[in-house]
């Protein structure tokens, strides 16, 4: 059998001298060469799922396991053929080197999976959320499995024949793999069929082709021109908001990757908020997010789209939520401490406040959430009307948990100094992602607090709604962004508070021990919408009452 590559001493090939020291490769050799290169060390996650879903205990199942590592072999050599063409084949082969081996750091870091909306929420992260991913062990998968194969590529002497010979080279290999693609799955239909209908997640850990299926995907989305079809153009203030003896002034907090079961408000056993706590606060204990990530969540609860109906494509093809209550008559703004508004905010006005230089609310890292409460006074005079504003915190995002807060407000010890969350303890995770719900409760108390403090000129409102949640290292997962189907509670329970001043519940027929008794009630961001339409007391044929959580408890 002839090797897949060979040492040479200068020769020509086709016309072309090839330096003393280069490995002459024709495409197809190197197609072969590469695909062995990422299954063998780009794929350690991907096997160790595999292995979990494909216990090995007789011939059967170990013949399985061997047929599904081949499958994805030929599955790799086949993406990898349709890239390996004159001039662009090693710069795109470079680019997939380095991209994979940071998709393998992450997927075994954290036990993500890499699919369309992990591609959107990288594309969307900004460089602070970035650097707060990077670290040492990044950099030496970056290293190893990037740059030094990236590098041996310039020792590689890549030939290619006429179009005529490379089109039927190209259509052997194709026909191969077309081959073995039904040799490997002839024998097994039964166990493939059940193995993707359990384990539709392991598809997305076969490293590269999972990220390039899913970045071509998000790219095929994104490039599409969309029009932003006009919603609720029927919307109008009611009788009940023309019955008000104040205007009214509502803040709606969109928390980031805050997890229900660490709020002690709904039996944690650690005091994270001890500050809304003392609050006269509505607190619901059972409620549940649209999406993982930020990306999907956001965009979602402000959209009259159920999370069964909802797609990224939709949402950005239509208007939303603040949209219809700025139609309505609400003056609106958004204050940004985090990424972006992803799209929701784009027809109102936007105040971005993470790159403030405010010594007492900001390092030279970052601002803190309190950042969202400077100046605010200012703001709100010079609104008309009846106002509404959105304070997007940045929360508890992390891995970098431990600079979501100042040194003062570290209250659970010890915490996680670093990002590389599998080097600390689940004991130092906790506290560090503990320390930032703590720090949450007192953003949320100052904002309520503020509330009062305009509560004599104003009917003063507010509801706080987290995104998404968290995976602390629960059954080794770390962060978020899990495909919803098999994330796990800890990535979508959220948590859900109103809080209401007396003269807003009193113009609003509002009854808080009706509301009190709902409680334990399951909701999820799906209410978000019809909810804040009904408190905003918007009048349109949008709205449903069903999903309106206060429909059932006004008067």
């Amino acid at each position: 059998m002839a090797p897949l590559f060979r040492k040479v001493s200068p020769v020509v090939i086709s016309d072309t001298k090839v330096p003393s020291g280069f490995f002459c490769m024709s495409s197809t050799k190197f197609t072969l060469v590469c695909t062995a290169i990422f299954i063998i060390f780009f794929n350690l996650t991907f096997f160790k799922a595999l292995h979990k879903a494909v216990a090995v205990e007789d011939i059967q199942t170990a013949l399985f396991f061997i047929s599904v590592t081949l499958l994805v072999s030929v599955l790799t050599a086949l993406t990898l053929s349709l890239i390996v063409l004159p001039k662009i084949a090693k710069p795109f082969m470079a680019f997939l080197f380095i991209s994979a081996a940071s998709a393998a750091y992450f997927m075994g870091a954290y036990g993500i999976v890499i699919h369309q909306t992990m591609i959107q929420n990288t594309i969307e992260t900004d460089t602070k959320e970035a650097l707060g991913l990077f670290n040492a062990t990044l950099a030496l998968y970056i290293f190893v499995l990037g740059l030094i194969p990236s590098l041996l590529l310039l020792k590689v002497n890549l030939t290619f024949g006429s179009f005529k010979q490379e089109a039927w080279n190209k259509i052997k290999l194709w026909g191969a793999i077309f081959l073995s693609v039904l040799i490997l799955i002839a024998p097994f239909t039964a166990e493939y069929a059940s193995f993707f209908r359990n384990n539709k997640n392991i598809r997305q850990m076969a490293n590269p082709i999972n990220f390039i299926y899913a970045s071509i995907s998000y790219a095929l989305d994104s490039n599409k021109s969309i029009d932003v079809t006009p919603l609720g153009e029927d919307a109008k203030l009611n009788a009940i908001a023309a019955a008000q003896t104040k205007p009214i002034l509502f803040v709606l907090v969109v928390g980031e990757t805050a997890r229900a079961d660490h709020f002690s408000i709904n039996g944690y056993n650690k005091p994270t908020t001890p500050l809304i706590a003392q609050q006269d606060i509505i607190n619901y204990h059972q409620v549940f997010s649209c999406g993982t990530e930020t990306a999907v969540s956001v965009p979602c609860m402000f959209s009259n789209l159920t999370r069964a109906k909802y797609s990224d494509k939709k949402a950005k093809s239509q208007e939303g939520l603040l949209d219809i209550l700025k139609r309505s008559g609400y003056s609106i703004l958004w204050r940004d401490n985090n990424s972006s508004c992803k799209g929701t905010c784009d027809r109102v006005a936007y105040e971005p406040m993470k790159d403030l230089k405010v010594p007492e609310l900001c390092n030279d890292h970052e601002c803190f959430d309190n950042i969202l409460l400077h100046e605010i006074d200012s703001k709100v005079s010079a609104m008309n009307g009846n106002k509404i504003i959105v304070l997007h915190p940045k929360g508890s995002h992390g891995p970098d948990y431990y600079n979501r807060y100042p040194d003062n407000m570290e209250v659970f010890k010890p915490v996680c100094k670093v990002n590389k969350l599998q080097d600390c303890t689940s004991e130092e995770i906790n506290n560090a992602f503990d320390n930032t719900i703590h720090m949450t409760d007192q953003f949320l108390n100052n904002t309520i607090e503020w509330l009062k403090t305009q509560s004599n000129t104003y009917n003063t409102a507010m509801i706080y709604l987290s995104d998404h949640g968290e995976s602390l290292g629960e059954n080794n997962l770390y962060l978020h962004g899990m495909p919803y189907l098999f994330a796990p509670e800890e990535q979508k329970h959220v948590p859900f508070f109103f809080w209401f001043s007396p003269g807003f519940e009193q113009d609003n027929g509002i009854n808080r021990q009706c509301l009190s008794e709902q409680a334990d009630t399951e909701y999820s961001h799906d209410n978000l919408f019809h909810t804040t339409l009904g408190l905003m007391n918007v009048s349109t044929s949008l709205y449903k009452p069903e999903l309106d959580m206060i429909s059932k408890c006004r008067q």
